[in-house]
């Protein structure tokens, strides 16, 4: 069976953009970087403990709470668990190491060795990237980190007061290191090294479309089709960087119509989440009575889209359908539709459109 390390290491792959050349460099560095990291998290999946990567403190732990009767986390709850957040937080960043290795010293190189094709690096410089990867869980596993490294292929050796650091299979490899470590600083900037994105690593923004690449097509649908009931108004799409490509990441898109968020999603290549934004509690116990007036089929699917949270934190707000109350997040505010199929789909945008006064369905 999968372990939940595995999963995350898959989750990698899959959020890896498409191989499309920048139009600002020769193919090779870019396309052997690319067949690298592939190759890596591939044979990382097949073989983590070799890659210092330990699935089964994770996986034992949730075995014992499983055999010990404790329920899952309920989220409406908010019950936290920091143990298994530690956990997984452990393995978790085992498995970024060394794709955080290579965009750190990218960060700090100089230039390209142009006959060799070595990575050229200060040695104090160098010195600070190994210290940065020391602050990690169970950093005393690095060693072994390195060695898988150079077990890979990766050459590092010193000239005076330069390290150069090269790869033997794949020469040109850290050309597109440099390329991705090089672009202009931006909050998108570690997310392109991550799913090595060159086609957009200058670019100041992804889009939506580049997004849907790395979605199912059932996901990719549900975008198409909110984006076309959005089409002819002026909204802005707001896209938040991703800090790791593990599982637990996922892409977060906002709609924005007149300063205020309208719609989004979640998702990543296996979950979807459709939100619709109200703005204030109070908005969705008016929409939900004016729902009960009109169409009550809609008026009980509509009910069902606000997860309960029964936190006592300050911002949690009570709202009404009908004669039931029922306590939700005040700082969302939000239907949040999951995994919808086609017709919730359609509810959904018939909603927004109703909502919003859009207009008619396209």
């Amino acid at each position: 069976m999968e372990t939940y390390a595995q999963r995350s290491i898959r989750h990698c792959i899959d959020m890896i953009a498409p191989f499309e050349l920048s139009d600002h460099q020769e193919e090779n560095g870019q396309l052997q970087f690319y067949q690298f990291m592939h190759s890596l998290y591939r044979e990382m999946y097949q073989r983590p403990e070799e890659y210092m990567v330990f699935p089964e403190p994770y996986e034992v732990y949730m075995a014992k709470l499983k055999k010990q009767g404790v329920q899952p986390k309920k989220e409406k709850e908010h019950v936290t668990n920091a143990r298994e957040s530690t956990l997984r937080n452990t393995f978790q960043q085992a498995i970024q190491f060394y794709a955080t290795y290579l965009y750190r010293i990218g960060v700090k190189s100089e230039e390209i060795d142009k006959k060799t094709g070595a990575l050229m690096i200060r040695k104090e410089d160098y010195t600070e990237v190994m210290e940065q990867m020391n602050r990690i869980h169970e950093s005393q596993y690095n060693a072994g980190r390195y060695e898988v490294l150079v077990k890979g292929g990766i050459r590092v050796s010193e000239i005076g007061d330069i390290v150069h650091i090269v790869h033997g299979e794949y020469p040109r490899m850290m050309e597109g290191i440099a390329y991705l470590c090089k672009a202009p600083d931006s909050k998108y900037k570690w997310m392109n090294f991550l799913r090595l994105d060159f086609k957009n690593a200058y670019a100041p923004i992804p889009t939506v479309n580049d997004i849907c690449k790395t979605l199912s097509a059932r996901s990719s649908e549900a975008v198409r089709k909110l984006e076309n009931n959005l089409s002819g108004m002026s909204v802005k799409v707001r896209i938040k960087p991703l800090r790791g490509i593990v599982s637990d990441f996922k892409w977060k898109v906002e709609y924005v119509y007149k300063g205020k968020n309208i719609c989004g999603f979640y998702a990543d290549n296996e979950s979807f989440m459709l939100c619709i934004y109200f703005n204030h509690f109070q908005n969705i116990s008016e929409f939900a009575n004016l729902l009960y007036e009109e169409d009550h089929d809609l008026y009980l699917w509509f009910k069902e889209q606000f997860p309960e949270r029964l936190c006592k934190c300050p911002n949690n707000r009570r709202v009404t359908f009908g004669d039931e109350s029922r306590r939700i997040c005040g700082l969302s505010n939000r239907a949040e539709i999951v995994n919808p199929d086609d017709h919730d789909v359609d509810k959904a945008l018939y909603v927004l459109r109703k909502y919003r006064n859009i207009g008619s369905c396209q």
